[in-house]
């Protein structure tokens, strides 16, 4: 995360784009987000989904353990109603969840 306000905030939407391909991104066309914290992927991170020069979704280990980074939202405020109704939705976040089992 970026010091400072990291806000970005985009209410006529963006749509991230899939910047690595990896399980958790593989549903196609992103729907449209309305914002997101700026965040930079660590070297060693997987930066999966971006927009313009910001990680959107990153993936990486820690020790042991697995880590991932959302910068958006999963509910209204920048999740998108687009985002919330998308079919893959409820797929996205638990294999989410389990990818850091």
């Amino acid at each position: 995360m970026q010091p400072g306000d990291d806000r970005v905030e985009m209410p006529a939407g963006f749509s991230p784009v899939v910047a690595q391909e990896h399980p958790l991104v593989g549903y196609g066309d992103w729907p449209r987000l309305l914002g997101y914290n700026k965040l930079a992927a660590k070297p060693e991170a997987n930066e999966l989904l971006s927009y313009n020069s910001d990680a959107i979704l990153t993936v990486s280990t820690f020790g042991e353990g697995k880590t991932a980074a959302f910068a958006s939202d999963c509910s209204p405020h920048w999740g998108s109603t687009e985002f919330m109704d998308w079919q893959p939705y409820s797929a996205f976040w638990s294999n989410f969840v389990k990818s850091l089992q």
